[in-house]
């Protein structure tokens, strides 16, 4: 009984799936500000006293293609967050064509000329999911991330709405 008690317990745990950094040892978001194919520009700062969900893409990543119906569930689920695609396409025409595909359900700004690969962001690979809390800090980041982080994140945005 108790060797089936401690096996359950171990299972529930991996699969509880991914976690938020603690608040005391998140560092603050750095300064993002893109232009958003709308024409104006979206920025870290105005965003902040706001869950901020960044989605880092691009239009050749598979996975990113898979990951746009989850985001935009999410943002109509939760309008009273920020969601945001970053695409690091250098063409805006490319990301058009790609939207007129698979659109998306949320805000879609653009980073031309890669600022995102470095300091103090750092992407190394696409794509990249980073969730900021309500006081501007990462709370969570996934480089390379998988389905599994983009269905974890309603859990995670009720555990930030959560907090006070």
């Amino acid at each position: 009984m108790i060797r089936a008690l401690v096996t359950l317990a171990l299972i529930a745990s991996c699969a509880s799936g991914p976690k938020l950094t603690p608040a005391a040892t998140s560092q603050p978001v750095p300064e993002l500000s893109f232009p958003l194919l709308g024409g104006t520009t979206w920025s870290s700062t105005t965003a902040r006293g706001t869950i901020i969900v960044v989605d880092i893409w691009a239009t050749y990543c598979k996975p990113c293609r898979e990951a746009f119906p989850r985001l935009g569930r999410l943002a109509k689920a939760h309008p009273e967050i920020a969601v945001i695609g970053l695409s690091v396409d250098e063409e805006d025409e490319v990301v058009r064509r790609y939207l007129s595909e698979v659109p998306a359900a949320f805000s879609i700004a653009r980073d031309r000329t890669l600022r995102v690969q470095q300091p103090p962001i750092n992407v190394s690979a696409l794509p990249t999911l980073i969730v900021v809390d309500k006081a501007g800090r990462v709370r969570f980041r996934r480089d390379d991330a998988k389905l599994a982080d983009y269905d974890a994140l309603p859990a995670l945005i009720d555990q930030l709405a959560a907090e006070r």
